[in-house]
């Protein structure tokens, strides 16, 4: 349904009318002295109320569009917005009391507004937040700088104040002085740069790669890496360093791969970067992964399910007192949020949750949290052994990878405990042959698994630039709907090639300018599409007796196991998301 806009030809008749207001009759005051007779205009009077009325017009328009792009009941909101606004002209217009009258109705007017900002920046995400300090901090970010040591004004970069925070040998102090010895280094300030614009673009991996000439600077954002201007070789080099330094690596080895993390101060939330440098024959790699410590964590209801999945989940897995749940997908692919909305779902504090992982990415009160470090002979298998001795409820493993691991889950799952972990595989039903592959028994996976599933994200399309199409008959097919149900779908408003009269392929960009929420990429942020599988009875006895793939796929499917695809295809009815991008992610 398309917004109403009220026409421009109402809105300034209105605003004839209320200029009115400021005339002799029937408002005004008793005059102090003697005036001929006709009307007359109070000048401040009419200063006051034109300025009250084009804000309160361009308030309506903003609310009109913000309320639709959020989807936050755009009616109620424009009606309010709009009613209040005018039962204030109105007081003013029958009341002989101009100037209280006009600061009630502002006020009931930003009283309104007040109210929609509390609802729309609980559903908006941190950077696009309104009117609270993190806003006017990047506000004053933008406009205010800072003095070096000479006394020179200089300006924060890109806008917003940052700061390094190097970390000690133990990982748990900051120590200053690591990050006090390059401040003054050639590439710092190039640095400062390069991880404010990553975490201004949302990206959550940062990749320097040399080549020959310079050093290349990527991207991960929504899943998808993406360019951006390079450094120089030397530059690149020097930026490299400055990452080791605060990280407390070797700066003279360049071939061997290391290990770090640091943490960088922005605005009111602290942020996370787990480095790792790899060399290679053209020079020293280095990748950051972007872990903001301050951000909430998702519950299942925000991570993208449907709501009978979620139903699902809580009561055959999330409920039971003992076994072993299993998320599996690709590097990326969000299964560790999962976990987390899994846990966050179960009472800690009445329960003795304690996770391994390797690296703690989000801290959580009230449960204990394990970091694994092989250098220091804190492996996953070892860890496990010595928690199974503290009394735990719940238990969750940060990854499946080796036999031994895999066997000490499974048989923690079948003497009580309620056990979370992920492993890499295609979908939920080649996980139980993958746990075969490790070595574990049939039988024990039999009866320790209670359910897998499998998870992709597929990026969301962008709401202010998706471009809208008419289906093609395959694509209906695809998704099984008819053609009466499904009128339109969306793409992605981006660049497209096409091909002139000499047959050379030429770039055609949909947009005069780039898209400023989604920068021209045509999608924004991501969401899950899952399978779930839950074992039954037959399901058990399959794998217990004869594990074979496609046997226990049919069994699954009989019972109504859902693929990936089709889990995705909501989505692209919906229109929050592409089918180019769905069979991207899951073909």
């Amino acid at each position: 349904m398309d917004r109403y806009v009220p026409p421009r030809g109402f809105l300034w008749l209105l605003l004839g009318t209320l200029l009115l207001l400021v005339a002799d009759p029937p408002c005004a005051e008793a005059a102090s002295f003697p005036r001929g007779p006709g009307l007359y205009f109070d000048p401040f009077k009419l200063g006051a109320l034109t300025i009250a009325f084009l804000a309160w017009v361009k308030l309506c328009a903003w609310v009109d569009l913000d309320a639709h792009q959020y989807k936050i009941d755009p009616v109620f909101w424009n009606s309010l917005i709009l009613g209040v606004g005018l039962l204030g002209f109105l007081l003013i217009w029958n009341l002989p009391a101009f100037w209280p009258l006009l600061v009630v109705a502002i006020l009931g007017v930003c009283a309104s507004a007040g109210w929609y900002l509390a609802k729309r920046n609980r559903r908006a995400a941190a950077e696009d937040q309104l009117f609270n300090t993190a806003h006017f901090r990047r506000i004053l970010g933008r406009y205010l700088g800072s003095r070096n040591k000479d006394g020179k004004e200089e300006k924060a970069p890109r806008g917003l104040p940052i700061r390094f925070m190097s970390r000690s040998t133990t990982g748990e102090a900051d120590d200053p002085e690591r990050v006090e010895r390059v401040q003054e280094s050639k590439g710092y300030k190039a640095a400062l740069e390069m991880v404010w614009d990553a975490l201004e673009r949302r990206a959550t991996d940062i990749h320097l790669e040399p080549t020959k000439n310079e050093m290349s600077v990527r991207f991960r954002i929504d899943g998808m890496m993406t360019n951006f201007p390079p450094f120089t070789r030397a530059m690149g080099d020097a930026v490299v360093n400055i990452f080791k330094v605060i990280c407390n690596l070797d700066i003279t080895e360049k071939r061997k791969p290391q290990d770090g993390s640091f943490s960088a101060q922005v605005e009111d939330r602290l942020v996370e970067f787990r480095v790792a440098t790899a060399g290679s024959v053209v020079g020293e790699k280095l990748v950051m992964r972007v872990l903001d410590a301050s951000a909430q964590l998702a519950d299942l209801t925000h991570v993208g399910m449907t709501e009978d999945m979620q139903a699902r989940i809580r009561d055959e897995v999330i409920t039971k007192p003992h076994g072993l749940f299993l998320v599996c997908g690709p590097t990326g692919s969000g299964k560790s949020t999962t976990l987390y909305a899994c846990l966050h779902e179960i009472d800690r504090f009445a329960q003795n949750i304690i996770t391994v992982e390797n690296p703690v990415e989000y801290r959580l009160d009230g449960i204990t949290q394990i970091e694994v470090n092989p250098k220091a002979g804190k492996t996953f298998a070892g860890e496990l052994r010595s928690i199974l001795r503290q009394d735990p409820d719940v238990i969750l493993i940060g990854e499946i990878r080796d036999k031994e691991t895999a066997e000490i889950a499974c048989q923690a799952a079948q003497t009580g405990h309620l056990v979370f972990s992920t492993l890499h595989a295609n979908d939920s039903v080649t996980a139980i042959a993958r746990l075969i592959d490790l070595g574990v028994p049939p039988f024990m996976i039999s009866t320790a698994l209670l359910g897998i599933l499998s998870q992709r994200l597929v990026r969301k399309l962008c709401k202010k630039c998706r471009k809208r199409v008419k289906p093609a008959p395959e694509t209906l097919k695809k998704l099984r709907i008819d053609a009466d149900e499904v009128r339109y779908l969306y793409r992605a408003n981006e660049v497209v090639k096409e091909k002139d009269e000499d047959d050379d392929e030429k770039e055609k960009d949909d947009v005069e300018e780039l898209c400023p929420k989604c920068g021209g990429t045509g999608y924004f942020k991501r969401s899950g599409i899952f399978e779930l599988l839950v074992l039954n009875d037959k399901i058990r006895e399959l794998v217990r007796e004869n594990p074979n793939v496609h046997e226990i796929r049919k069994a699954a499917v009989a019972v109504g196991l859902k693929t990936l695809f089709e889990d995705g295809s909501r989505l692209v009815i919906a229109g929050d998301t592409s089918m180019q991008e769905l069979l991207r992610v899951a073909k």
